[in-house]
């Protein structure tokens, strides 16, 4: 088991991906901490200690995994001209997206400029739609988003050959994901249980862990991948626009600097990155659907 995890480790050192994203995390840390009056080495130990945990959980996912089972999701089994097709198309999806949070940010004050879709017929409108929707904001995400995050893209798969049953919602290995679901539920029930916690799980399963697991874990990753024929570049990329598609909202809305904000997108990044290789490893998403819900909620 020990030569087993070395061999791993070793394989992880020696690819330019994980050293590069290595660096950019703990560059993001110190730049952070020094701005806001801390010392170079408080923010190498926070970057450090963060790219330590987060190894460790990656060795401990390929200890308890046989073998990736990420070929087991429709989309990594397609041709790479097919692939090519759907990432080009997931990547249009993906803009939208982007385009539209920007807007959102806009339309709110919270960025400067006239917002961005305003040019399509009827998108003031849709917007408008989800100011007073009925169950607050919480039904209102996952009205909005459904579209671009699960039915468009379900529909993609669907007319590249992809069956329903090759979504990667049943079957698969899900041991390796025990641990990481014992530790946040663990965080969860003991954290104060109120019936706002309980409401706010559920949307987050809703939204954030169903609708993005789906998007970047079901169905851009595995088209990377198979578009690439290079596992590390399914995963790099789609953690990497993952983490991108954070930061109009840090940047402007959440965190009052930019340091903190860039920081907050480097650990969205390596969260993003335990997901992407759990789901390449153990071929199935609702685990890691549950897992990101309740590290929403939870806050780590």
């Amino acid at each position: 088991m020990v030569k087993k995890l070395l061999g791993f480790y070793q394989r992880l050192l020696h690819h330019p991906a994980p050293l590069v994203f290595g660096l950019l995390f703990i560059s993001a840390k110190v730049w952070s901490n020094v701005t806001y009056g801390g010392t170079l080495v408080n923010g190498l130990r926070s970057g450090l200690i963060g790219i330590f945990v987060y190894a460790l959980a990656l060795g401990l996912i390929y200890l308890l995994s046989e073998k990736p089972l990420g070929e087991r999701l429709g989309a990594q089994k397609l041709d790479p001209e097919k692939a090519k097709r759907g990432a080009v198309l997931t990547v249009v999806v993906y803009l939208f997206i982007l385009c539209s949070i920007v807007d959102r940010l806009q339309r709110q004050g919270y960025m400067p400029g006239y917002p961005v879709l305003s040019w399509i017929p009827g998108w003031t409108l849709w917007h408008d739609l989800f100011n007073d929707f009925p169950g607050g904001y919480m039904v209102a995400n996952i009205v909005r988003n459904l579209p671009f995050f699960v039915l468009i893209p379900a529909f993609v798969l669907h007319k590249l050959g992809v069956k329903r049953g090759e979504y990667g919602f049943s079957g698969g290995e899900w041991k390796p994901a025990i641990p990481f679901l014992l530790i946040y539920t663990a965080a969860f029930l003991f954290s104060g249980l109120t019936a706002e916690r309980w409401l706010f799980l559920l949307y987050a399963v809703l939204y954030s862990g169903f609708q993005e697991e789906f998007f970047y874990r079901g169905v851009m990753q595995p088209l990377f991948t198979a578009a690439t024929k290079k596992p590390v570049w399914g995963i790099g990329l789609s953690v990497g626009l993952f983490a991108l598609l954070h930061i109009p909202d840090f940047v402007f809305r959440v965190y009052p600097t930019v340091p903190m904000a860039l920081s907050g997108v480097a650990s969205t990044a390596l969260f993003g990155g335990l997901m992407a290789y759990g789901v390449y490893r153990t071929g199935i998403l609702w685990p890691w659907v549950l897992i990101h819900a309740l590290s929403n909620v939870v806050g780590f």
